[in-house]
This record gives structure tokens, C-alpha cells and sequence, in this order.
């Protein structure tokens, strides 16, 4: 029993002396290289993330011998350099490269070749395809009258705004801003049925250096509005005067004549200015004439107008659409 206990008391300081032997070795190298005191690192490094492009920023460390700093990313051919700038306590270098995710690795460096240990941080450059799967902001209606389009915006995450672009009444292109916050938007020189041209705007992320639009899209305005005869009457009628109807003729492609009485039925009737005489189009005699049926009104010369008031015949319903056109020719 004591020979056994003497065998094992000698394994155990042999296993000891072979664990410090091999912890000896492991450090002996550095033991002989010495203190090694490294350039200060890059402080609160930062990558923000752009449309094809990302920014780094870092706080330039307080040590005297930061001579630059050295970036490199996986997938970059070779390192960017930056010389430090005293003057600011901030640096930043915004790197121009392809859509993707990356691991970016700052070191800082002294004239003599000193280096601090690697800071690295992750980082996004934004492209066309991000760019390819943003929506539009929604609109929930978009109505008209005399006082223009107002547009109800829906609300859509992470939109920073709208750019709204269109031909005004004057032929110019406007381009309106929306804020992300604005609930609708009135646009009051526009042209019925005219084309809106929509650009929603995305932020990335919380701190991204640049705000990518979505692909551009394209709506109709309203191409008419509807009011009741009380409101045209009482409140926007009443703004302008009538044009003197004197001397205009009236041709059409088909009328009533005799039918309807020695007055109703003819195209004169249109531009009598009296509500209860009326045009038909042919129904005696016949085979009646197809849709679309023409009148065509000579001015006598060019005036300017702001509006064409159509009356239907009273208590009846039958006109579902009038196209009007203009020309100084018929």
C-alpha cells in the first residue's frame, strides 16, 4: 500500500514539471520580444450605409504618433489609406462599392510603422436591388374640384417623403416635396387627367448617408369633377361671366327635326340659352344614327373659356359621357 502511494506521489510532480514545461514554452516567445505598446486604436467606429456607397467614421485616438489610418473590407484589392487630420476629432472616409454587406477592419499606424490592434465593424452599401423592392407610398383617394386635387396619403414604413413631379396648367414641370408626416396634399394647378409622375424616399437605415428613391411610377389625375347644379350655381358660376353667344353657329350629325316641335329637337336649341328647349338626335323616319353623335359649335373667333355647361334634357337621364374637343378648324 505504501509502494503504491510513493509511485503515484512521483506521477503527479512528472505530470506537474511536463504542464510548466509546455506553459513555458507557449509564452517563451513573447517573454523575449518584450513589452509591445501599440498606437492608439480607432475610437467609436461607425459605418454607415449610402445608394452604392458607405461611410466610416471613427474618433481620432489622442496619441501623438497616429500618423494614418488603413481600411481594408473583404472584397477590397487593397487597403484605403487616410492620413489623420489633427484639426478634427472625427475622421471619415466614404468608400465607393458595390451593393452588399461587409466586415470593414481600420487600423490606425504611426510614421515608423507602429500599429494599434484592429477595430472592425459591419457595414451596408445599399444598390439596385434594394432600391427595385421599394414600394410607393400608398394613396387612399384622390379627389378633385374646382380648387384642385387633394391626394389622402396612406402611411408606409420607413418613408422619409415624396417627390411628386407633373405638367402644370401653364406647361411648366413642377415638382413637389411630400413629408413623410403630411396626411394629404393639394395640388391646385393641375391638368384633368394630366400624369403625376410618384417617387417615394427611404432611409435605409437610422443613420444612412443617403435617402434612395423607389423607381419612379406614374398615376392619372382626376379627369373630370363632379358638383351638383346648386353648388356650380351658387358658388362657382356666379365668379365668372357667360360668353356672348351672338353669331355662333351650330352644326350636327344628326338632329330631330320636326319631330319634337318647330324648336325642340334641333341643335339650335343648344345655344339658346333656355332650359326647357332641347337637341335630340334622329328617331322619326327610320333607322336612327349610332353613337357617337357630333355637334359642332363655330365661336366665330378665339375666346378664352374656363369651363362648357351642359344641361340634359329635363327629367331625363340618357347622356352617360360628352367628350369635348377644341380646334381652331373644327
Amino acid at each position: 500500500m505504501k509502494k503504491i502511494l510513493k509511485y503515484t506521489v512521483f506521477s503527479l510532480i512528472a505530470i506537474a514539471l511536463a504542464a510548466c514545461g509546455d506553459l513555458y514554452e507557449t509564452h517563451e516567445k513573447y517573454l523575449k520580444m518584450g513589452e509591445e505598446v501599440y498606437i492608439g486604436l480607432a475610437d467609436s467606429l461607425q459605418a454607415n450605409g449610402g445608394f452604392k456607397r458607405v461611410e466610416l467614421k471613427w474618433k481620432l485616438n489622442a496619441d501623438p504618433r497616429i500618423d494614418k489610418c488603413v481600411i481594408s473590407w473583404n472584397g477590397s484589392e487593397e487597403p484605403v489609406e487616410v492620413k489623420a487630420d489633427r484639426a478634427n476629432t472625427f475622421m471619415s472616409k466614404i468608400l465607393d462599392i458595390p451593393e452588399g454587406k461587409y466586415i470593414f477592419s481600420v487600423i490606425v499606424k504611426s510614421a515608423t510603422g507602429k500599429e494599434s490592434l484592429v477595430k472592425t465593424i459591419s457595414g451596408e452599401s445599399y444598390g439596385d436591388k434594394y432600391q427595385s423592392r421599394l414600394p410607393q407610398r400608398g394613396i387612399n383617394t384622390m379627389s378633385a374640384t374646382p380648387g384642385g386635387v387633394t391626394i389622402d396619403w396612406a402611411p408606409e414604413e420607413g418613408c422619409v417623403g415624396v417627390k411628386l413631379s407633373y405638367i402644370n396648367k401653364d406647361g411648366v414641370r413642377k415638382t413637389m416635396h411630400v413629408e413623410p408626416t403630411d396626411p394629404s396634399t393639394l395640388i391646385e394647378d393641375f391638368v384633368p387627367g394630366g400624369e403625376l409622375t410618384l417617387v417615394t424616399l427611404f432611409k435605409p437605415e437610422l443613420h444612412a448617408i443617403d435617402e434612395i428613391e423607389s423607381l419612379p411610377s406614374s398615376i392619372l389625375f382626376p379627369a373630370y369633377f363632379t358638383l351638383s347644379k346648386s353648388e356650380w350655381d351658387n358658388t362657382y358660376h356666379v365668379q365668372y361671366a357667360d360668353v356672348n353667344r351672338t353669331g355662333w353657329l351650330i352644326e350636327a350629325t344628326t338632329e330631330e327635326q320636326g319631330g319634337e316641335g318647330p324648336i325642340n329637337g334641333y341643335a339650335t336649341a343648344v345655344l339658346d340659352g333656355n332650359l326647357s328647349t332641347f337637341w335630340h338626335s334622329k328617331w322619326s323616319g327610320g333607322a336612327q344614327p349610332p353613337l357617337p353623335h357630333v355637334l359642332t359649335i363655330d365661336m366665330g373667333q378665339e375666346q378664352s373659356i374656363i369651363s362648357v355647361e351642359l344641361a340634359r334634357r329635363e327629367n331625363n337621364k340618357d347622356t352617360k359621357g360628352v367628350m369635348l374637343s377644341i380646334s381652331s378648324n373644327k
